[in-house]
């Protein structure tokens, strides 16, 4: 999910603080439709998207620039094929789980969306942390486990809504 900040923690928590609140406000069984947080999740999912290919094409960049003698090492040159096909690969599960929940009105769309949160979350997060270590070693790697630690929050706080929230029960059936 790419680098985050303290601003990116504070708006996820003051948004899943006004979740929490807003859903406590008058309980209406009838609730239903693609509406609500749905459509913010779906948004959101888009914006992830499109967040981590922007996000390697610049560290692509900023590496040709930097370090030009980089684009002649076979362990970069290998490394930067697998990075791309995984921040591809997240792009397309994140748009696919936004469509899913667009689309589709099968219980199976949410545990697919759910599916997709946690590949191109935490596994995801996981597996460019460790391509990076292995590749790189501690010469361009610190240790900052943010994004991990963010992804597995954030695919978390939507797993349960997706899973508890009655708008989700009476849309997807």
């Amino acid at each position: 999910m790419g680098f985050w900040s303290l601003w990116h923690f504070a708006i996820f928590i003051a948004m899943t603080l006004i979740a929490v609140w807003t859903s406590r406000r008058g309980k209406s069984a009838n609730i239903g439709g693609y509406g609500g947080w749905l459509i913010a999740l779906s948004v959101f999912l888009v914006f992830w998207a499109m967040q981590e290919l922007a996000e390697f094409y610049r560290v692509r960049h900023e590496i040709a620039v930097l370090v030009p003698s980089a684009l002649e090492s076979p362990d970069y040159q290998e490394y930067i094929r697998y990075a791309l096909g995984l921040a591809w690969l997240e792009a397309f599960l994140l748009i696919g789980a936004a469509a899913m929940l667009t689309i589709n009105r099968h219980r199976r769309a949410v545990h697919r969306t759910i599916a997709a949160l946690w590949i191109a979350g935490p596994v995801a997060a996981l597996t460019e942390f460790v391509m990076a270590k292995t590749y790189f070693g501690d010469y361009l790697v610190e240790d900052d486990y943010s994004a991990m630690a963010a992804t597995v929050m954030f695919a978390t706080v939507w797993t349960c809504y997706l899973l508890t929230s009655v708008r989700v029960k009476n849309t997807y059936i």
